[in-house]
């Protein structure tokens, strides 16, 4: 009898965006695993044509609250500081995708294939990255570990979709109404909404004018791939694209390389795991890196510039923490293994 068949797995905010994703590669990794879907309140999902019940997340607080083996955690920071303890106390092995553990020093915030060595037997939390740190630390650690890397400066364009379900779907919605008149200008749209319109990324700005989401990409980055001193600047927006986070990337390597050897690290799976070195291509699963130039600025020749490309769905957040689960739970399908 597989494994899996005996495994109890729960996904808390399993009727949000991140949530279905999460039902998708579950069912890859490890099919014939029971599940246990929790959401805001008593509801049914529909999932591959099958009806799955989805019961309130309080009941978690049940004294007869069944125990389980892996939780995926899809919630805000509010709820994953009310549910994770007590999901762990169930006995829950569990990969929480909120911002409430990230900087927890006894926490492994973790990008697979960059760092999921510190995904041992003795470890029962994992916080997973945001969703522009993972796509970026996975193009950056193969090439730190060849050439050294002294600096890195980020733009990130960012889909709406990490602001969750109803802004997606509000976004959609103005789109439709918008783009069905005929306005070269754009004039139709409303210029503090998301449709039409490239606005800065809406975190909450500190005394430097920097925005959380640009704090989170410098501190996650430093504490993946362990380079607490590295020399990093982010800035961030919002574009009007569903799905999917483009990073422009400037970096300085330690030492000098030229274009070909990079590209070739960046296209060696064993070196670089989970990145796509090409362009123009859908797939969810993987990092996706494309147009590498040299940066004409450095005369030392070992700053170059390129794009990464991330779905901030999959590899950003579900797919991620399916890849970490895997360093607890061999997965039956090699694509998720971390």
């Amino acid at each position: 009898m597989s494994y899996a068949l005996l495994m109890r797995i729960c996904i808390l905010g399993a009727t949000g965006l991140v949530g279905r994703e999460s039902l998708d590669l579950v069912g890859r990794a490890w099919p014939g695993a029971a599940l246990a879907l929790y959401a805001s309140r008593d509801q049914s999902t529909t999932h591959a044509g099958r009806e799955h019940p989805v019961l309130a997340a309080a009941h978690l607080e049940d004294a007869g609250a069944p125990r389980g083996d892996l939780a995926l955690v899809a919630l805000d920071d509010e709820h994953s500081k009310r549910y994770v303890p007590r999901l762990l106390e169930l006995g829950y092995r569990v990969v929480d995708k909120s911002s409430t553990y990230r900087g927890d020093a006894k926490v492994p915030l973790v990008a697979a294939g960059v760092n999921d060595d510190l995904v041992t037997a003795d470890v029962r939390l994992v916080a997973n990255p945001n969703c522009t740190t993972i796509p970026l630390t996975l193009a950056l650690a193969p090439l730190q570990r060849r050439f050294g890397l002294e600096a890195v400066t980020v733009a990130t364009y960012q889909a709406i979709s990490g602001a969750g379900v109803a802004t997606l779907d509000q976004f959609l919605a103005e789109s439709q109404r918008g783009y069905a008149e005929s306005d070269r200008f754009g004039l139709r749209f409303e210029p503090n909404r998301y449709a039409a319109n490239t606005v800065p990324h809406n975190g909450g700005t500190d005394a430097s004018g920097f925005s959380s989401e640009e704090r989170k990409l410098t501190f996650e980055s430093r504490k993946i791939l362990r380079l607490p001193a590295l020399a990093i600047s982010v800035q961030c927006c919002r574009v009007p694209v569903a799905v999917g986070h483009y990073e422009n990337v400037w970096l300085t390597l330690g030492k000098r390389a030229a274009p070909d050897e990079i590209a070739a690290v960046l296209a060696d799976p064993r070196e670089a795991p989970h990145v796509r070195w090409v362009a123009c291509v859908h797939d969810r699963d993987r990092t996706l890196v494309g147009r590498l130039r040299v940066d004409d600025r450095d005369a030392s020749g070992r700053s170059i510039c390129l794009t990464v490309v991330g779905d901030n769905l999959r590899l950003g957040a579900a797919t991620n923490a399916v890849r970490i689960a895997t360093r607890w739970f061999p997965s039956s399908d090699h694509e998720l293994l971390a």
